[in-house]
């Protein structure tokens, strides 16, 4: 390896931990952990678990979490710096989830489900797996800003591999059909602020990865811009259409 790479390599533990003010994802974890709701004794599955930062986290509210994914890259991180006695991972396609009837409590999923190609077949696995009034609680990408073009949504649909743009409409009736009641939902990152700063980051979601160190300090930045904005930002109507969207739905029966 050389001198280059050994320096890159160095830094991406500290490029990972920056990644965490990325203000596209923060409002959404935080939020997605607080419905979770995590409690001692639980049984809770992590959908699309990534490097483990959140499985980790939920597991030190006291619950056992199992993480699952297929990235190559990601998923050997977590096994190796993320797991614990409560904190356990697997390699594991969840269109094809091979796990016992009624094992979790809880099912939590962070931005995951727009790229699968058959995103009904993991909800209904997860139906499957939930015991009886169990809680599924994630997040997707909708993209349904007014101000959002076609060609944008196009670009993001190619960059970022995503099968699916959910509203709260389509989401509805996909958990609907798999024997889920929504109990609520919620769009974020809604305002023409959001919009301005998500375009600023996908322009640096495109530079090459040897500048990782100069996107996450970037990224940092759009997030203090958006942090400083937030107290003067006016308090929209119930908005109808973001960024992303949250749902929180409970299994019937």
């Amino acid at each position: 390896m050389n001198a280059t790479r050994r320096n890159i390599f160095s830094l991406s533990p500290i490029i990972r931990g920056l990644s965490r003010f990325n203000f596209r994802r923060r409002q959404e974890c935080l939020t997605i952990l607080r419905w979770l709701d995590a409690g001692p004794g639980e049984d809770i599955l992590d959908i699309g678990c990534g490097d483990g930062t959140y499985t980790a986290r939920v597991a030190r509210a006291g619950a056992r979490v199992l993480g699952i994914d297929i990235h190559p890259r990601w998923l050997p991180f977590a096994q190796r710096y993320r797991s614990s006695g409560r904190c356990s991972f697997a390699h594991m396609n969840a269109e094809e989830m091979d796990l016992p009837a009624g094992r979790f409590d809880k099912v939590m999923s962070l931005c995951v489900i727009e790229h699968f190609n058959r995103d009904e077949a993991v909800i209904k696995h997860v139906a499957r797996v939930l015991r009886p009034g169990g809680r599924f609680v994630f997040s997707a990408d909708s993209l349904s800003n007014p101000g959002i073009t076609t060609a944008e949504r196009s670009r993001h649909q190619r960059r970022y591999a995503v099968n699916t743009f959910y509203t709260e409409e389509i989401i509805a009736a996909k958990l609907d059909r798999a024997g889920f009641a929504v109990e609520k939902t919620k769009y974020i990152l809604h305002r023409p602020l959001d919009l301005a700063l998500a375009r600023a980051s996908w322009k640096l979601d495109e530079l090459p990865g040897w500048l990782g160190i100069v996107r996450a300090l970037a990224t940092i930045g759009l997030w203090a811009a958006r942090a400083m904005a937030a107290p003067f930002s006016r308090k929209d109507a119930v908005p109808s259409g973001g960024l992303t969207l949250l749902v929180q739905a409970r299994k019937i029966g």
